[in-house]
């Protein structure tokens, strides 16, 4: 089973990923984080992430299937593991006008125990996207409100067709303990459903 951790870059997902898994070995609770960027980067045969960025995305949308059955096999030889997804729901070109959609995987209603979506304020994600040398978006707080927007859109939706339950958790500078901390009482109370 898997909980997936969305949000736009700079939302704070790995830093609260990170804060996660050691909250859940203190409780007990096998956890492994699933990222799909090394995956694609093997299978667009680039070395870094910089380099898959600036792949179009028509280039990487081909690749995606592929990805999936990789993590879907990864997934089949741990199934009494916890996967924590750290990904997006959407995802732009370089120049922002192109993006695709993640798309519903056939095993996603089975092992799916829920969604979570960081956000923060677009003035919060532009500075840390200022200080952040990976993060090679555009720096423009009208293009990360419409990055939030369609975010949440699909997220809300892919929760709706899944009828998965979905948090919306506001990670401001400062927040990512407090966000790990509801994201692991949210898994917790998820499991507590099947």
């Amino acid at each position: 089973m898997f909980i997936y951790i969305g949000g736009v870059p700079a939302s704070g997902k790995t830093t609260v990923i990170k804060l996660l898994e050691k909250k859940a070995l203190r409780e007990k609770i096998k956890v492994e984080k699933m990222i799909g960027l090394p995956i694609l980067c093997d299978l667009a045969d680039v070395k870094t992430e910089d380099e898959l960025r600036k792949l179009s995305e028509e280039r990487r949308k081909k690749l995606r299937p592929l990805m999936y059955g990789i993590i879907r096999s990864r997934m089949r030889q741990k199934p009494d593991t916890l996967w924590i997804f750290d990904g997006h729901f959407c995802y732009f070109d370089l120049d922002g006008r192109k993006f695709g959609v993640r798309p519903i995987q056939s095993w996603d209603r089975e092992l799916m125990i829920g969604i979570v979506v960081l956000t923060a304020q677009p003035k919060t994600i532009l500075k840390r996207r200022e200080k952040d040398e990976r993060i090679d978006r555009k720096l423009d707080i009208d293009f990360i409100r419409e990055e939030i927007k369609k975010e949440t859109r699909i997220a809300q939706s892919q929760a709706s067709k899944l009828k998965k339950p979905i948090k919306f958790i506001v990670n401001e500078d400062g927040n990512a303990n407090m966000s790990a901390k509801e994201i692991l009482h949210l898994i917790k109370k998820w499991k507590r459903r099947l």
